[in-house]
């Protein structure tokens, strides 16, 4: 056995599963330089050491072989006499993160014993202070160390050097040492313990366990036993509501590990003590388990050890025999029932009945924990008590499982149904009525408000089947195969929590090994595994279908999807109903046909809004698969009867006249009846004309709606209305009527849905319709794919004007480029007028997306003309692409080359990656496209395999694109997009994007001069425009400081820095706009390192110090102090009144009043030498009195 599973260890076991302990030495390593808690690095280094640790949290076994090792460290540091107590400490907190990893009940039993050790720590804990938090390990570990001390096999009074007093001491109000020095070892532990089970921290757990382990000693419980739960019991009545849960649970931990004659006396007054105390009624769910707990172990306390003689026996319980038994067969059947009791008669003392009641009640609580430990509880109890009792209380469980009692009582009655079988205290005849109430269980999913409750309990319920595979016998079982193996598969595959579908699953692989008679079980089990019931997608659409092959389990499917899920809370949960339905459909036609359909039909009249949504998405599904049928099927078959055909054509009309698409509830009609309307015209269902205007009519409707998931489906629903349906030649008026309808709408200025609603309509219209009316539909289109300058510009003309408010509908103009080119695909370039091979047609909507790719449209959701770029960029690369190449002119695809240049290097990353990439795909297109300038040195940029590159990441692409300045053609439009990312605010970004251009500029310094001049190109051709202008202005202050366009400065026949001075002066001109203002002073101060500008730049300076804005007056102030610092010598400034000027900028409080300022900034000007600026009222002023 082991060899083999050593052989499957690589293959079977999960890729992060470890081996060993790789990190010893660097633990160990830790260990010996452990720093005092003080220390500044300690926190840094001991968070290392626990995540180090933390690794093996789920693997912890891979520890135990070094934990001698690390604990001899960690306690050799310990029990160093003259270790600072910081250090200490830390060494407690090193030790407690192993006892976390590998549980204290393992690392208890490393822990050294010696009776030397027992004072030494008795010692440390008395020196402990309990309310000192950040040293609660220490305390912990040491309660955790004294619990095996204490475990010593000598009598504790002779630990002691001198005499004991005659009777044990108890608390006075002596406090100085020589009382405590004379204080028995035994007295102190108990102190001890008293103290710490009542500090309310972790430490009372441990304290607990000390107590549990202490008093059960020979020679301590007849001295302080009693009296340590006198005392306890003493705390609790005085103060029920402040309560100590380590007193609880010591309490607890004593009946656990006592033996039942010593407790045995006082088990009656506990139990008085315990209920009278009535921490059931509490809404404390601490008090109440630790409650449950010492209940069930007073009953435990009662009732003798032994394991009922009358309890099913399951025989083999090998995994191996029973999957090498035939299926089904059980061999010989070693189970049995005991009809009577042999031996002695069992004495039930009457406490029993009170802590059954007690545990029964427990089954009720609202904490699961609670209920956990009463479903134990239970279990072990009735595994004492004689058959006829024990009988009594399955049947009292039992009972708890009805329609009356709350969820919480189900999950408890299911928890302790499992527990009973495990330990076979359920009897074979007891599984008929036991059965349906599982099943109740399996699919118990209620309505509470506004959330559903029943996950815990159909968890439970996989539990129960789990347990029911361990304990029974095949044979025992094999009546109810059928209703639990299809009740499992249906969890596992259709249940809404993944928690659910894995427990469900797992319980099958169970049942499948153990009992061996599950119809298809091996099959199905290796299908439904832990992974693949994981993703609900996946459950519900391919192994609920791999399942339906099995004609045993096909009808338990359907009927629960029709059943329990067409009506779900959940709308996800109805729509994969649906989508499931309809491969269970091709599985089962007959069935669908003849049952279903009737069923999901007679529902639609619910007033519940979620059934009747449901049966809609699900007959529209089941009539697809159905009629999908009826076209491939050889013989024909007909699964859709008249009668059921009228039935589906008078649905829509029906919901139209009861008024069903009203309100909130509406909105759900609406998604599911367009799902509906788009299934029966695929399978080309018959319609009456009625029923075309009735869908008709649902689909204008949802077109105009707020919802975009409606007018999505709305839309698509009409497309294959239209390519079903209005194909005929009689239909021609009522066509013309619905587009003209859709036209009209689209001029919708008042809503940006409704308009959003008919252009995406348009964009759908089969060939046949558009065709006739193809001028029409193209204007537009075309027209609302811009914004509404644009159009105009386009035009020509102004033709009417809209409302101004729609230059900010950018996603109706998105979506009517989608919707163009959707047009543009469906009409195709084929001979005539009316089609894109007419140049004029072809050209009119390739201009347009051209046009769109320059909008910039801003609002409080940011660059939302990014949508309508990123639509006509996909747009351009799919006409481009499948068009005819005669078609195309020089200067179409050149401005389709450079149009994604640009937007390939701009600021938004996924603008920037799609044009990145639709750049790369165009470029290295087959057959390649005509008319590309620089072809084959564009393929020497970018690589054949467009997915090679990351083109989201600024790292990736920004490289490629700067080589492309190179290129005359290109570099203009790609220079426009550098200035915007690197003008911009995105650190991550400037950088990138900047280091890319300067290596470019650094390794080509000969094309510099060019560069520069189409700079000033493109500031000069965006004047005051300020999404342009704007970043340029940071990105002239970044490019001309990173020094590589020196040399062109420093050219006097060259007029870049002219120019650029002479623009910045007309952009900043009024200075109007603070941020504008303020960001030119950068690029200002950049030119001061030109020296035949530095007077005039020195005295536009001089205006800004002047200026009303403080900000402004600040940032000059600032700027110019640095620039004159950098570039002061090569300006015309006085070198003797350098350090003056400095003086006066720095230490100048620039925000003070402009009355006060302008005189400090004069100064400024006289020192620097230059005629100090005159406002125009003042030149004014001096122009009348010279006069």
């Amino acid at each position: 056995m082991s060899n083999a599973a050593e052989e499957c260890k690589d293959e079977d076991l999960p890729a992060n599963t470890l081996e060993h302990f790789t990190e010893l030495e660097q633990v160990l390593l830790m260990i010996e330089n452990i720093k005092s808690i003080e220390a500044d690095s300690f926190e840094r280094e001991f968070e290392q050491y626990a995540q180090v640790l933390s690794r093996y949290q789920e693997q912890p076994h891979l520890l135990d072989p070094h934990l001698e090792e690390l604990l001899g460290k960690l306690l050799g540091k310990i029990r160093q006499q003259s270790l600072p107590s910081g250090e200490r400490h830390a060494a407690f907190k090193y030790l407690y993160i192993i006892s976390k990893v590998r549980t204290y009940k393992v690392l208890v039993k490393f822990m050294p014993h010696e009776l030397s050790d027992l004072e030494f720590v008795l010692e440390l804990l008395g020196q402990q202070d309990p309310h000192k938090f950040a040293e609660w390990e220490t305390r912990y570990i040491l309660l955790l160390w004294m619990s095996i001390l204490v475990l010593n096999p000598f009598h504790m009074s002779r630990l002691d050097a001198y005499e004991t007093a005659s009777g044990p001491t108890t608390n006075c109000s002596l406090s100085n040492h020589v009382q405590e020095a004379k204080a028995s070892k035994m007295e102190r532990i108990y102190e001890l313990i008293q103290l710490y089970v009542s500090t309310n921290d972790t430490c009372s757990s441990m304290a607990a366990y000390l107590a549990a382990k202490y008093f059960i000693r020979s020679d301590i419980k007849d001295l302080y036993l009693e009296r340590f739960l006198d005392w306890i019991m003493e705390q609790h009545q005085a103060d029920t509501v402040n309560v100590k849960f380590g007193q609880l649970a010591a309490v607890a931990a004593i009946l656990k590990h006592g033996k039942r004659e010593d407790l045995l006396p006082y088990a009656d007054k506990l139990l008085q003590w315990i209920i009278s105390c009535q921490y059931k009624n509490s809404s404390d769910f601490l008090k109440y388990k630790s409650y449950v707990k010492i209940i069930q172990r007073i009953g435990l306390v009662h009732l003798k050890p032994r394991i009922a003689s009358w309890r099913y026996k399951r025989g083999t319980r090998s995994l191996a025999t029973n999957l090498n038994q035939a299926t089904g067969a059980g061999g010989e059947s070693d189970a049995m029932e005991v009809s009577a009791e042999e031996g002695e008669e069992i004495v039930v003392p009457d406490a029993i009945e009170e802590v059954i009641e007690e545990l029964l009640q427990g089954l009720r609580s609202g904490g699961n924990d609670i209920r956990w430990s009463a479903a134990k509880g239970l279990g072990r109890v009735t595994n004492r008590l004689p058959k006829d009792l024990a009988d009594q209380v399955i049947g009292s469980v039992i009972d708890i499982l009805n329609p009356l009692e709350p969820h919480e009582a189900w999950h408890g009655g299911c928890l302790a149904l499992a527990e009973l079988a495990k330990r076979g205290l359920l009897l074979p005849h007891r599984l008929e009525e036991l059965v349906p109430l599982l099943m109740q269980a399996l699919f118990y999913d209620e309505m509470k408000g506004y959330m559903s409750v029943g996950q815990h309990i159909r968890d439970s319920a996989c539990y129960m089947c789990w347990a029911f595979a361990r304990a029974y016998n095949p044979d025992d079982v094999k009546p109810f195969v059928h209703k639990i193996s299809s009740g499992l598969l249906t969890v596992a595959v259709f249940d809404r929590e993944v928690n659910c579908r894995r427990a469900a699953s797992a319980a099958f692989q169970e049942s499948v090994g153990r009992l061996g008679n599950f119809p298809f079980g091996i099959e199905i089990s290796t299908t439904t595994d832990f992974y693949s019931v994981g993703i609900r997608l996946n459950s519900y659409l391919n192994i609920s279908d791999y399942i339906a092959q099995f004609e045993v389990y096909r009808e338990p499917l359907i009927n629960h999807l029709v059943q329990r899920k067409v009506n779900h809370w959940d709308p996800a949960i109805r729509e994969l109903t649906a989508k499931a339905l309809h491969k269970l459909s091709l599985r089962e036609p007959e069935y669908m046909a003849a049952v279903v359909l009737p069923q999901l039909l007679a529902k639609t009249d619910t007033i519940d809004i979620n059934c009747r949504h449901g049966c809609v998405l699900a007959m529209g599904e089941i009539t697809l698969a159905l009629r999908q049928l009826e076209v491939s099927s050889d013989p024909p078959v007909a699964y859709l009867s008249n009668q059921r055909i009228v039935e589906l054509n008078e649905l829509v009309k029906t919901f139209l006249e009861k008024n069903f698409y009203r309100g909130m509830s509406g909105e759900l009609m609406k998604a599911c009846t367009t799902n509906f309307i788009k299934n029966c015209s695929l399978a080309k269902m018959q319609a009456t004309t009625e029923c075309l205007a009735s869908w008709q009519k649902v689909i204008d409707s949802c077109l105009v709606t707020k919802s975009a998931t409606i007018r999505a489906s709305a839309v698509e629903s009409f497309g294959e209305l239209c390519r079903t349906y209005y194909c005929l030649e009689s239909r021609r008026q009522e066509n013309e009527t619905i587009i003209n309808d859709y036209l009209k709408g689209a001029e919708n200025d008042l809503e940006e849905h409704i308009r959003m609603g008919y252009l995406a309509a348009l964009g759908v219209l089969p060939a046949f319709m558009v065709q006739p009316h193809l001028p029409a539909v193209l204007d537009s289109l075309v027209r609302h794919s811009l914004t509404p300058l644009q159009a105009v510009v386009l035009a020509g003309d102004m033709g009417d004007r809209e409302n101004i408010q729609t230059y900010r509908w950018s996603e109706a103009r998105m979506e009517s480029v989608r919707a163009l080119t959707k047009v543009v695909k469906t009409v195709g370039y084929g001979e005539g007028e009316a089609t894109f091979s007419d140049r004029e047609n072809f050209n009119k909507a390739l201009n347009c997306l051209l046009k769109a790719l320059d909008e910039y449209t801003l609002d409080n959701r940011g660059d939302i003309g990014a949508w309508v770029r990123e639509a006509a960029m996909s747009s351009l690369y799919e006409i481009v692409t499948q068009c005819p190449p005669d078609l195309l002119s020089p200067e179409q695809v050149h401005a389709v080359v450079v149009g994604f240049m640009q937007q390939a290097v701009e600021k938004i990353d996924r603008t920037r990656g799609l044009g990145g990439r639709l750049c790369c795909q165009l470029i290295n297109h087959q057959p390649r496209i005509p008319h590309i300038r620089e072809h084959s040195k564009l393929l020497e940029v970018f690589p054949a395999e467009a997915n090679s590159v990351l083109w989201l990441f600024a790292d990736h692409t920004f490289p490629l694109f700067c080589e492309l300045l190179a290129l005359p053609d290109y570099s203009k439009r790609v220079m426009l997009g550098l200035s915007a990312s690197i003008g911009q605010l995105t650190e991550s970004l400037i950088k990138y994007a900047s280091s890319a251009l300067f290596q470019f500029l650094r390794s080509n310094p000969t094309m510099v001069p060019r560069l520069c001049s189409e700079i000033v190109q493109i500031f000069e051709e965006h004047l005051l425009n300020e999404r342009v202008t704007y970043p340029m202005l940071s990105f002239l202050d970044i490019l001309i400081g990173s020094g590589t366009v020196e040399s062109v400065l420093h050219d006097e026949t060259h007029p870049f820095a002219e120019d650029i001075y002479r623009l910045l002066n007309l952009e900043v001109k009024g200075y109007k706009k603070l941020y504008k203002t303020a960001s030119s002073i950068s690029a200002f101060c950049q030119l001061l390192q030109v020296p035949r500008l530095s007077r005039r730049i020195l005295s536009k300076l001089a205006v800004f110090l002047g200026l009303q804005h403080v900000h402004v007056r600040k940032t000059a102030a600032t700027k110019l102090y640095e620039a004159l610092a950098l570039h002061g010598d090569v300006t015309e400034v006085p070198e003797d009144n350098m350090d003056e000027i400095l003086t006066l900028l720095s230490e100048t409080d620039w925000t003070m009043p402009l009355v006060e300022v302008r005189p400090l900034r004069n100064q400024l000007c006289q020192l620097m030498g230059i005629k100090a600026p005159v406002s125009a009222a003042q030149q004014q002023q001096a122009a009348s009195a010279d006069k």
